[in-house]
């Protein structure tokens, strides 16, 4: 009987949320594989405390909190991650979107530069930019990161501004190759 009570409990306040759980983490993580163990990991800590879920003002604030934490200890443990390429499916699907070749590589050339930039930047500060980017009002990251308020400003600030230093080191590195490529 209990397992069919923990259950109804799981359905009630964890399924609804598994789309942006897998979201948010994908966008942390970029591969989907791993985004899905972050939000496998992510419901086993729901299933080992479910009162504290159920007692949550907001059961998907309280579960981004935990995904959070367990994001910041993956990262912690591996180091920096490396860049994952995009998949075939995802590959085909840009090109077969825009029809013009040369706007789409310019496309597909600032979408990787970008990526490149954010995978560079901290774990924390992708983390914070991810949820900010998701929508999260600053007393929702505040409450899922337990970073305060004028911290929480802070770090936000310094990632906004350490994403746009990478990409204007990049973009620089991009313009010097192309300036001696096109010397030869």
């Amino acid at each position: 009987m209990k397992q069919n009570s923990t259950r109804n409990q799981l359905d009630t306040l964890v399924a609804p949320h598994l789309d942006t759980l897998f979201r948010m983490a994908y966008q942390l993580l970029r591969n989907s594989a791993d985004a899905q163990d972050l939000v496998q990991d992510t419901c086993v800590a729901a299933c080992a405390n479910l009162e504290a879920l159920a007692a949550a003002d907001s059961p998907l604030r309280w579960l981004l909190r935990v995904q959070h934490n367990r994001f910041i200890d993956l990262h912690r443990r591996r180091g920096r991650s490396p860049l994952v390429a995009a998949d075939e499916e995802t590959s085909a699907k840009l090109v077969s979107d825009l029809p013009d070749p040369e706007q789409l590589l310019q496309q597909l050339q600032s979408e990787a530069l970008l990526e490149r930039a954010f995978l560079q930047l901290e774990g924390t500060q992708r983390a914070l930019l991810t949820l900010r980017a998701e929508g999260h009002e600053l007393a929702e990251i505040e409450e899922i990161t337990g970073i305060g308020r004028e911290a929480l400003g802070a770090r936000l600030r310094r990632a906004r501004l350490r994403l746009a230093q990478l990409l204007a080191d990049m973009n620089r590195e991009t313009a010097m190759v192309r300036h001696i490529g096109s010397r030869k």
